[in-house]
């Protein structure tokens, strides 16, 4: 039987994924605002650890089938005859040929199991994979979609620009998470500009009471949180510590997180000689790191624009330092200057410069710097703009002016009006923005 209040999907690459916190807040501050949510995950968790957070989702999770040999497609256009879809799936076969084969054949899985639901509007987070199986589903099934554009899933150089261009075509409308991003993808895609919303990412902030930060002490105590690749700029923290400590200062330092970089990490503390003032934690579920938060004097987000172009949007774990009161270092790639404003909310370098990390490191610890100011700055920062709670809300008009229209009709998708002063168009002499602010 199907429930009276139609539901969001949410479309997944993969559910549930340790590093992707900020879907889970997301989707549990729509559930706590009344909404009903239904996720669609396209491929099973790889992870082995989990935060405890997803214990309070309510939402059903359905994994949509990836067949692997020919008699699984046959089995998938079966289902989809079952669906009642033959039609629409034949209306969409030219769109369907000329995508990849697994979001094709998954996009009509999903389009299929959808037909079991009562689904309003489809979501997805990230504009690559679990866009593309969204937009193919709505254009079988008619429900309109809409999408969560990040940071990799548009800086990266292996972007395909029509294709991003064809997704934010088709979208109902298409969220992005800072400032920089909307502006980008507005500048970019012009002719899409007026379906481009910008709703920040929200932490839940009562799972992240405040306190004044403590006085540093004799030893530094020094947190850096992130998956150990390129674009969190790890490489750069350490030749920053290295000559922290070589000049007499005292620091406990502490990374968690895992990754391809793990190795060559380590290889560096021993070459660097911090293996004595350095440990690298591995993956640490939120509970621990609110605990290394708590703990520490300094949180350092080092982040970087990678040789690929892959840069970081906002690091949620950023927010949740500075929403917690721990004083904070960062860099000025993409979002991050909307968040940390140099001598305001926290401290702001030039990325990819151990010295210039080291001279913030002896700022945000010296006498001279009123570190109570920044924290409560930085606080009252995120209760204004990242309250998950005004997320959802934001999200929810969004998808409720989304009307569901089967394959053939022809009225047009509603349109927004959008403020000119919000649109910022650049004229043809104006030089296209870069991955760093």
């Amino acid at each position: 039987m199907q429930q009276s209040e139609p539901a969001t999907a949410y479309v997944l690459k993969m559910y549930p994924r340790f590093s992707e916190t900020f879907i889970v807040s997301e989707i549990l501050a729509r559930e706590a605002a009344g909404e009903r949510i239904e996720i669609f995950a396209l491929r099973p968790t790889t992870d082995a650890r989990f935060h405890p957070e997803l214990a309070r989702v309510k939402a059903p999770v359905t994994y949509i089938g990836r067949p692997q040999s020919s008699s699984g497609v046959w089995e998938t256009f079966r289902a989809a005859a079952s669906a009642g879809l033959t039609d629409e799936v034949s209306g969409a076969f030219r769109e369907l040929a000329a995508a990849d084969a697994d979001d094709a054949v998954q996009a009509i899985n999903l389009a299929a199991a959808l037909q079991h639901s009562n689904i309003r509007h489809l979501h997805a987070h990230f504009a690559s994979a679990a866009t593309a199986v969204t937009r193919l589903a709505s254009l079988i099934t008619g429900i309109p979609y809409s999408f969560t554009a990040h940071a990799a899933d548009i800086f990266r150089d292996s972007v395909s620009r029509e294709d991003l261009r064809a997704k934010l075509a088709d979208a109902h409308h298409v969220v992005t998470i800072s400032d920089y991003n909307l502006q980008y993808l507005r500048r970019h895609f012009p002719q899409q500009a007026d379906r481009i919303r910008l709703v920040r990412n929200g932490l839940e902030l009562a799972r992240f009471p405040y306190r004044d930060p403590r006085p540093a002490g004799s030893t530094v105590r020094i947190a850096a949180v992130g998956r150990l690749v390129e674009k969190k700029g790890f490489q750069h923290l350490l030749p920053a510590l290295a000559a922290l400590t070589g000049s007499g200062v005292r620091a406990d330092v502490r990374i968690a997180g895992t990754g391809m970089m793990a190795q060559d990490l380590q290889s560096a503390l021993a070459r660097l000689g911090l293996s004595q003032h350095v440990r690298m934690l591995g993956p640490q579920t939120q509970d621990q790191i609110h605990e290394l938060l708590d703990w520490a004097d300094v949180f350092v987000a080092p982040c970087v624009v990678g040789s690929d172009g892959n840069a970081d949007g906002i690091p949620t774990v950023l927010l949740e330092a500075m929403a917690t009161g721990t004083p904070c270092i960062s860099t000025a790639v993409t979002g991050i200057p909307e968040i940390v404003r140099d001598g305001s909310t926290g401290i702001l370098i030039e990325p990819g410069n151990p010295a210039l990390l080291e001279q913030a490191i002896r700022r945000i610890i010296s006498p001279a710097t009123d570190r109570m100011f920044l924290a409560r700055n930085a606080r009252d920062l995120i209760e204004r703009e990242y309250d998950a709670g005004r997320q959802a809300a934001a999200l929810r008009r969004l998808s409720r002016q989304a009307v569901v229209q089967r394959p053939g009709a022809q009225s047009p998708l509603p349109q927004f009006a959008v403020p000119q002063d919000l649109l910022s168009l650049p004229t043809e002499s104006e030089p296209e923005p870069e991955a760093v602010a």
